[in-house]
């Protein structure tokens, strides 16, 4: 597909949009990691494998929607460095329109991100449609808001809509509307920025026991010997394993918090 084709492309933001090689990519990747963790426990290379192909392909799963969950939280915050150019361009009893506001904010926002970004395109499609076809710039923040689900932008698509082309003061209404966006956009970053620090705590405790074993098996001492060869080894090395993909889900699950 050539340039011009993907830059007409409306992407629904709320599904995944990963190709098939990334998501057997994303697969594989997990196939090995598992394996590897499954072969500490039990040094058996078919059940590290068989185990490893398995509970992978529900791993690949919940990293598509982490991956899907990213993009959108992306065009959130480009979104808002848009909202920054539309709000500066329409201030200042400066007399331009809100359309011509979004128009310039094109060639702005292709300076900032690269012209593949999602916001570039998005953008695009909106200026295209009312330049092209006439379809108001309402209806394409509208349409946006829809495939995105992004509360910012589809408030953003309502205020628009209520404004357009009924007061003079929609300058003032939005800036206000961008500082909203932009106080809580803050919020967000400060949230995330805890949660990434908690999340790498625990993932180096995931990873601690793991070390260990590994360790201890390699020392030579036949210390844990009775791990891999016994029947209470094995449930012992089971309780292990449930214990560590269990304590990464709970962390998974815990630090996804929406604002």
């Amino acid at each position: 597909m050539d340039q011009a084709g993907k830059e007409k492309i409306r992407i629904k933001y709320y599904e995944c949009n990963m190709t098939k090689m990334e998501h057997l990519a994303a697969y594989l990747v997990f196939s090995a990691v598992i394996a590897v963790i499954l072969y500490i426990y039990y040094h058996m290379l078919p059940v590290s494998v068989a185990g490893g192909l398995l509970i992978a392909f529900f791993q690949e799963k919940n990293y598509s929607k982490s991956v899907m969950r990213k993009r959108q939280a992306r065009l959130r915050m480009q979104f808002k460095e848009f909202l920054e150019l539309v709000s500066i361009s329409v201030s200042g009893g400066s007399g331009r329109s809100l359309e011509n506001a979004v128009i310039d904010s094109l060639r702005e926002l292709q300076m900032l991100f690269n012209r593949n970004s999602d916001i570039v395109r998005e953008i695009g499609l909106i200026v295209s449609d009312y330049e092209q076809a006439g379809i108001p710039m309402a209806r394409g923040f509208e349409e946006l808001g829809e495939r995105s689900e992004i509360d910012d932008i589809i408030s953003f698509a309502t205020i628009y809509k209520t404004i357009e082309g009924k007061t003079s003061d929609f300058g003032y209404i939005i800036a206000q509307t961008r500082d909203i966006i932009k106080d809580k956009a803050e919020i967000v970053m400060e949230i995330e920025t805890n949660i990434t620090s908690a999340k790498s705590e625990a993932y180096m405790m995931l990873v601690l026991p793991l070390v260990l074993i590994v360790v201890m098996s390699v020392m030579g001492s036949g210390f844990l010997d009775a791990l891999f060869t016994t029947g209470i080894g094995r449930a012992s090395a089971t309780f292990g394993v449930i214990c560590t993909f269990a304590s990464y889900v709970i962390a998974t699950r815990a630090t996804e918090i929406q604002v």
